[in-house]
């Protein structure tokens, strides 16, 4: 196949060789030097028309398919005497290839095609374009890097264990997820929580590290603390070690502190809020392999156990108003939980693989 037509012009309008000029890589490197090998006269016009492209048709300016063809249809129809002139008086070549590069003879032809492509940049582009072409380049600024986020899920009787890049540690508890920027920027750590997680921050002061939950936020330096923000439900924060500070929407103080061992209570789509001490197993028993239900909300109880064991639960009748539900399980299956609930809620029930269906002894 001929992929050259012994011109600069057909070099410089060839889509290939100005891949391989532009865009170098060893397969095309291949074909065009086992072509110049074989035709060693065609050297001179294919440096000529590297330089040429090199010079004028970088990347950093990148002309369509289409400006090529009209900047030479143009130069082959209005430059006439231009080149005449060009053929009768010295001419400094705008890329400043000396003469010892390609003898005199050479450097004729070089300032002929570089008075050309000049000419037609000039009229056609404009001046201020073919400036910008020969001034010093500016550094480029670097531009942002998209944040990319990563996001952990666990279902439904899995719990997971996740080292963030900072080095915090999060026990993320079963029916929750985690979302988080995959590399923390320099002034920050955030991250977003929907469910139940407990954080060991890793201590940086110069970056806090918040946990958005909704239109709460909690923020810690090193840390150790317990989030529980299921749909629905009120969300408790409850500080292990060290010291929180939290941000509660429609108030008028700017964050709440908490102390080690006590927790704040917020209402959902409320706002109110209340600061309790807390029972240690009741808060991070799931943690241990504990179920500790204190005077707990059915509701929320029967949250939990759907996601412990992985089941969901049918209700043949509905309970008496107002039931809570109270027991500490450790490391037990489903069927001794329910055991231990029937007496004390008044509650049968009947277990086909996840599906669980109850049947309260007193109803309303």
């Amino acid at each position: 196949m001929d992929i050259y037509s012994n011109s600069v012009r057909d070099l410089v309008l060839n889509p290939e060789f100005r891949k391989w000029v532009l865009h170098p890589n060893p397969e095309s490197d291949k074909i065009w030097q086992s072509y110049l090998a074989k035709n060693p006269t065609a050297i001179q016009d294919v440096e000529l028309a590297k330089e040429l492209l090199l010079e004028l048709f970088s990347n950093q300016y990148p002309l369509q398919e289409s400006e090529f063809g009209e900047i030479w249809d143009y130069i082959d129809t209005e430059t006439e005497k231009e080149d005449k002139r060009a053929q009768q008086q010295k001419i400094i070549p705008i890329n400043r290839l000396s003469d010892a590069k390609r003898g005199n003879s050479g450097s004729s032809d070089v300032a002929r095609m570089m008075w050309r492509v000049a000419a037609i940049l000039v009229v056609t582009l404009g001046v201020g374009f073919l400036a910008s072409r020969m001034a010093p380049t500016e550094p480029v600024a670097e531009q942002p890097v998209p944040a990319k986020f990563k996001e952990y899920t666990t279902p439904p009787g899995v719990k997971s264990s996740i080292t963030l890049g900072d080095g915090t540690k999060v026990l993320l508890n079963s029916g929750s997820s985690l979302r988080y920027q995959e590399n923390f920027s320099p002034e920050r750590r955030e991250v977003f929580l929907e469910g139940e997680a407990f954080f060991e921050v890793q201590h940086d002061p110069g970056r806090p590290f918040t946990v958005k939950t909704g239109e709460v936020s909690t923020t810690a330096l090193g840390t150790s603390f317990n989030i529980m923000a299921y749909r629905e439900e009120h969300l408790l924060i409850s500080l292990v070690t060290g010291k929180v500070a939290i941000g509660v929407p429609h108030e008028n103080r700017d964050e709440i502190i908490l102390e080690p061992r006590q927790s704040l209570k917020i209402q959902p789509g409320e706002g109110d809020f209340l600061k309790v001490r807390f029972d240690e197993d009741q808060v991070m028993g799931w943690t241990r392999k504990m179920i500790v239900f204190n005077n707990t909300e059915l509701s929320e109880a029967i949250r939990a156990l759907e996601n412990w064991y992985g089941v969901k639960f049918h209700f043949q009748n509905r309970p008496r108003p107002g039931m809570n539900l109270s027991g500490k399980f450790y490391n037990e299956t489903l069927e001794n939980v329910l055991e231990g609930l029937r007496y004390t809620a008044g509650l049968d029930f009947e277990i086909k693989k996840d599906k669980v269906s109850i049947t309260f002894k007193h109803t309303p």
